[in-house]
């Protein structure tokens, strides 16, 4: 990695030359004219400049500099207190940071990491998302980067999003983005009680209750230097969000039924599909405890908002299908048309149905009726409305509502009598059709009522 660093105080320019010498090769000068010079006829990962030189503010200028040069990653440093203005010029004309020299001194290590992550990170989140996490979404992507990027590496991490979209296989990348020299730790606590919950995280000691015969080391002493990843945090009792709420901000703890202060530096990272505000709303979390873990959000959008995401996903599980099979166009179509209110999870477990068609072409009758059926192009302008142009042109070709209503009886109870394999009981209760209705319906229809 080559370094410039621009600074005329001559001891902070000869511990910056020390220290960066042992990840790469640092180029000084102490002028304007020389950081011209150098930024003309070297590249550099990474520019340190001092804001005033001499008597002059020339940090932000030569900032422009740099990043017109392609520099990776600019900081501005000064030995005085920030000038508000003069911290807005310097981020205007491309610095990424603005520090104080004792604080940059105090934390290099940091800084130095942000750089070279820096570097690679973009390459190492198209890696992940091309790979591993399956996705071209620019807004999940910036999320990536973002909290890849941040001066808080250990501010807690939420991941928001509807069922199925991914949530926890995300969580478990993260780990490989961030290079944490600690494990992924996680507990999922749907369903789990607080002593259950507090054992987990917790870990007890020998005797500390009935059946404990050994001491058990807590998920959160095994996450240290590591991620803590907690699934379905929604549904955590209120007495252990408060006793983790103490861990988060302490980074301390004591096993069950032990006394000995233990400490453990994680990232906490969480998820639910639950909406958190909702929650703390209806006083099914805490509001201080909410603060803490909301830290940096990433909200993963379901797969009906990320059309570009569906056709790489069908591609992909097609691929890695233990049975490679075709898709017609119109079996293909249908796929891309669905809602997929079940996401990624749905999609992949109808690709593994799929890959058992017996002739290895997938139909469109091959699907089952939410795909077959399904009206896709709305017309309706009504916000979630069920107008589409289809049912237009029917009325208009057909003489009206009448006809309609008809088309539409017989189309439902088709499609529940194939959903439900003609289970009279389930057709009744799920779609609120009578008995009568159904028994009539076959009767004076050539479709054979499936038993």
């Amino acid at each position: 990695m080559n370094f410039l660093i621009v600074e005329d105080d001559k001891n902070f320019s000869e511990f910056l030359s020390s220290a960066l010498s042992k990840y790469g090769k640092p180029f000084v000068t102490d002028t304007l004219t020389g950081a011209q010079n150098l930024l003309q006829s070297y590249s550099f990962d990474c520019a340190i400049i001092d804001l005033k030189l001499g008597d002059e503010i020339l940090g932000p200028r030569i900032a422009l500099m740099a990043k017109r040069r392609g520099v990776g990653h600019v900081i501005t440093v000064t030995n005085f207190e920030s000038d508000h203005e003069l911290v807005r010029l310097s981020y205007e004309n491309g610095a990424d940071d603005f520090v104080k020299k004792s604080n940059l001194r105090e934390n290099f290590d940091f800084f130095l990491k942000k750089v070279t992550t820096g570097r690679d990170l973009k390459k190492n989140v198209l890696r992940l998302t091309k790979t591993t996490y399956i996705t071209k979404d620019k807004d999940l992507t910036q999320s990536l980067e973002d909290v890849c990027t941040s001066y808080a590496p250990f501010e807690p991490i939420f991941i928001g999003g509807e069922s199925g979209v991914g949530k926890t296989q995300l969580g478990k990348c993260l780990k490989s983005l961030l290079a944490l020299k600690g494990e992924l730790i996680e507990l999922n606590c749907a369903g789990l009680n607080d002593e259950i919950i507090k054992s987990e995280l917790f870990g007890h000691e020998k005797g500390a209750f009935t059946g404990a015969d050994k001491q058990t080391i807590g998920k959160i002493e095994l996450a240290h230097e590591g991620i803590l990843f907690l699934d379905e945090i929604g549904d955590m009792p209120l007495v252990t969000q408060e006793k983790l709420l103490k861990v988060i901000e302490e980074k301390e703890f004591t096993r069950v039924g032990g006394n000995k202060k233990i400490r453990s530096n994680f990232l906490l990272v969480t998820a639910t599909l639950k909406n958190l505000e909702e929650l703390v709303s209806n006083g099914k979390l805490r509001p201080d405890f909410y603060n803490r873990i909301k830290g940096k959000t990433i909200h993963i959008k379901p797969l009906r908002q990320r059309p570009e995401d569906l056709k790489l996903l069908i591609n992909h599980f097609l691929n890695i299908s233990t049975r490679s099979v075709y898709l017609m166009p119109e079996a293909h179509e249908a796929l891309m048309n669905y809602s997929w209110p079940g996401n990624i999870r749905e999609l992949d477990k109808t690709i593994n149905r799929l890959s058992d068609i017996k002739t290895g072409i997938v139909k469109l009758e091959d699907l089952s009726p939410a795909f077959r059926y399904q009206n896709e192009i709305t017309a309706s302008p009504i916000p979630e409305g069920i107008l589409t142009r289809k049912l237009i042109e029917f009325v208009k070709a057909n003489g009206g509502l009448i006809p309609l209503f008809k088309q539409l009886e017989k189309e439902i109870i088709l499609y529940a009598n194939e959903e439900l394999n003609g289970k009279k009981t389930e057709i009744t209760k799920k779609y609120h059709i009578p008995k009568s209705k159904l028994w009539e319906f076959f009767k004076h229809t050539k479709v054979e009522f499936r038993q």
